[in-house]
């Protein structure tokens, strides 16, 4: 009869939820039933060796996730019972925790407890650690379990796990982002730092963590771009002919600060108007206004110069080189009809 009720649920349409528990973790599970459930509703779960409790945190469709991290099924929703079973599950989790100290203080262990989550019926206790190096606590683990008379499982985590369970707030006075919204970490070198100008002090570029930012990498690929748009400060070239530098680059303003040598006077230029005016090979014409005219502005020529611009003086050589493959296709071809005659 089992069985038979197992694959009936097996055909029956599912939806995926992801759970939120204690100690910050986030799995799925399969929604197979006829009861709807809805986005911060705390269920019960199905799990490895009984039940846990959660809270649901996103609603998603099959096709939208992978079955194969699927870790069990929907049961219920909670009842009052459970929620006070979980309540006093709190002060379990501290009683563990403390013993579970009292345990690496005794056996000298180099190794740091984070967090302690039990599930709902207490058959599993998860407790959480960082270590600097792999540390042996199978004998650890074995006082444990004869103290609680449950399945312990000891996961060592990273700092930045570590700072997840524990929350705090960062140097911008908001709340960590690995706390608040992240679900997963990206890895953050030196080179993000690099590329947005800041300052290599690791108590600026830090976190709670004591590693890189995780907002580092947030404009990372905005400033990769603005880089190959932008010169670089201090750079000499020639504009319109005449010799001058960058003295500054405001990539949020999207100007470009330039310094005439001749001049010895700044110039401050939108970007688009520097990389024009970079390709002319002289200074554009002054503009006068004509008296008793009504169509405006016009140059003091007659005419205004044409400007040749780095599009223009390729399409000149591909051009150049075209008429001349075929001049030479031309001599070639005439040289070997008089050959034939001769």
């Amino acid at each position: 009869m089992k069985e038979e009720d197992a694959r009936r649920m097996e055909k029956q349409p599912i939806e995926v939820i992801q759970l939120a528990f204690k100690a910050r973790r986030l799995l799925m599970f399969a929604n197979r039933t006829l009861k709807p459930v809805d986005m911060g509703e705390t269920v019960i779960v199905s799990v490895d060796r009984g039940e846990d409790i959660g809270r649901v945190v996103a609603k998603l469709h099959p096709c939208e996730s992978n079955m194969e991290h699927i870790e069990g099924n929907f049961l219920r929703l909670a009842t009052e019972q459970d929620l006070k079973d979980s309540e006093s599950n709190r002060e379990f989790e501290k009683e563990v925790l403390e013993h579970c100290r009292e345990r690496v203080k005794s056996r000298n262990l180099d190794m740091h407890l984070t967090a302690c989550e039990s599930q709902l019926d207490r058959n599993r206790i998860r407790i959480f650690f960082t270590a600097d190096q792999r540390a042996d606590f199978r004998g650890l683990v074995r006082d444990m379990a004869s103290s609680f008379r449950a399945r312990i499982e000891m996961r060592q985590i990273g700092v930045r796990d570590d700072a997840k369970y524990k929350d705090g707030v960062g140097i911008c006075g908001r709340q960590l982002c690995c706390a608040g919204f992240l679900n997963e970490f990206k890895s953050v070198t030196l080179k993000s730092v690099r590329d947005q100008h800041l300052s290599p002090n690791p108590s600026k570029v830090s976190g709670a963590c004591r590693r890189l930012m995780c907002c580092l990498e947030y404009e990372t690929e905005f400033y990769r771009k603005a880089s190959k748009t932008y010169p670089r400060a201090g750079l000499k070239l020639k504009v319109n002919g005449l010799p001058a530098s960058v003295s500054s680059v405001d990539i949020f303003r999207e100007t470009v600060t330039l310094l005439w040598e001749e001049k010895d006077s700044e110039e401050v230029l939108p970007v688009e108007e520097f990389h024009r005016r970079r390709t002319m090979s002289s200074m554009p014409p002054e503009v006068v206004e004509k008296p008793g005219s009504t169509q405006g502005k016009i140059y003091g020529n007659t005419q205004a110069p044409a400007v040749k611009t780095a599009v223009n003086k390729e399409k000149e050589k591909t051009e150049k080189k075209t008429r001349s493959r075929g001049r030479g296709r031309y001599r070639r071809k005439n040289n070997r009809s008089e050959e034939r005659k001769s």
